[in-house]
């Protein structure tokens, strides 16, 4: 071999690093995490404002590292064919040799190590090539903004939708969930911020107290009335009413009867439903989300719901919305009543109220989706009639069990897997 060989090797090796050099680069911007790296813009990271800006249009360096990758490695094959024709006499036998022998090298040190390098180490590579890349996409502009026009207009042709580069709601999840596997994100943390996007999915109608449960105030009720429904019900505001449930006057707030017995030595026979404030209506189909900002605007903190009929459906208060991403909230000096209980080994303990959504979220049941807002809304629309005591149904591989009754309501359900169940049929 002569000194020309040797350099011809040393440049073969040359544009071997280089093509690493492109395809490590193409790999980590493609495996970037968007999220994170606005996180590290936004903090002030050095060079992570450049690595964005690259990152958000993806056809700019992609032209750049195709164009360069397609440049090095047809010059290093051709060096390798001409180092192994200066060793071997025969051409067909050297032909095979380098092509053989530079696939191979291109294949694993300038494809698959760098690749897999920078698959995991996205972040690193990405900062560290920023420079170079920038560098490069100056230099091959004329040809890359050649490449860029012929490929957008192909993709038009075409009709190719143009991609997006917004974060989607998926790679936020995806996030949170890697964040709990790793210990970032406490568990709790995760399933309160998996809550906030099934937050505007839902209707109000799924979290709101049914008519049946409304604590009512009829118009003319006095003073000792009214604290005697408050000693039992300690409620913050009483809808009130005339003739029928359906005529709502408006809210009666015990904040405005207190100051009025204070400022006015209000006596118990006196009647206190004329302190009342305008109540605010809403149609029962409204997500949560909506009649959140809602309230949140207007500066209150209940709405009255209405069925198709014109009919009171139920009351949602600003508290309960809240419920829907904390959970339950007690009342000071009350206990907290779960709605959900673990009674033994796979084997719950349910209120008869308790949403379909959160059934299924938390047990993994898989109630299907109905004209039925709760557990005990499913076992009536199963069974078609009021179930008794005792009475059973079976939903997959669980059991769903009428445990207690308050007249025609279902207060409590057991559910259990039917797996657990020997010598039963179903009812």
């Amino acid at each position: 071999m002569g000194d020309s060989d040797y350099i011809k090797i040393g440049l073969m090796a040359l544009f071997l690093v280089t093509s690493a050099f492109f395809s490590g680069t193409e790999t980590a911007f493609i495996a970037l995490q968007r999220v994170r790296l606005i996180h590290m813009v936004n903090t002030g990271v050095p060079g992570a404002q450049r690595v964005f800006r690259m990152a958000q249009h993806p056809e700019r360096f992609l032209s750049t590292v195709l164009l360069g990758n397609n440049v090095v490695n047809t010059a290093a094959a051709a060096l390798g064919t001409a180092i192994v024709m200066s060793l071997i006499d025969s051409t067909i036998t050297a032909l095979v040799v380098s092509t053989v022998g530079v696939s191979v090298l291109v294949l694993i040190f300038s494809e698959v190590l760098p690749k897999s390098i920078a698959a995991s180490h996205a972040e690193k590579v990405a900062f560290i090539t920023i420079r170079p890349l920038l560098f490069l996409e100056w230099l091959f502009f004329p040809l890359t903004k050649a490449l860029s026009i012929f490929s957008s207009l192909a993709a038009r042709f075409i009709g190719e939708a143009r991609s997006t580069t917004n974060i989607t709601e998926q790679e936020i999840r995806s996030l949170i969930n890697a964040g709990m596997e790793t210990g970032a994100v406490d568990r709790s943390e995760a399933e309160m911020l998996e809550k906030v996007f099934h937050f505007g999915d839902r209707q109000v109608s799924e979290i709101m107290t049914p008519r049946p449960e409304i604590i009512w105030v009829e118009q003319g009720t006095t003073l000792e009335q009214l604290l005697s429904i408050y000693s039992e019900h300690y409620h913050t505001r009483f809808p009130v009413f005339a003739d029928s449930i359906d005529n709502v006057l408006g809210l009666l707030s015990m904040k405005d009867v207190l100051k009025a017995t204070a400022d006015t030595q209000m006596l118990s026979t006196q009647v206190v439903t004329n302190l009342l404030r305008p109540a605010h209506f809403v149609p029962e189909t409204k997500t949560v989300r909506s009649l959140f900002t809602e309230l949140r605007e207007k500066g209150q903190s209940m709405a009255i719901l209405i069925d198709e009929f014109g009919g009171v459906a139920g009351l949602a208060t600003m508290k309960q919305l809240l419920m829907v991403i904390v959970g339950p909230v007690g009342e000071e000096g009350q206990p907290l009543g779960q709605p959900l209980v673990r009674i033994g080994h796979e084997i719950y303990l349910l209120d008869g109220g308790l949403g379909i959504y959160e059934i299924n979220h938390q047990l993994d049941i898989g109630i299907p989706e109905g004209s039925y807002q709760s557990v005990a809304g499913y076992i009536l629309d199963q069974m078609g009639r009021i179930p008794s005591k005792g009475d059973y149904l079976d939903c997959g591989t669980w059991r769903i069990t009428v445990v207690e009754m308050t007249g025609l309501k279902v207060s409590r359900v057991e559910v259990k897997p039917t797996f657990r169940l020997t010598g039963t049929q179903s009812k």
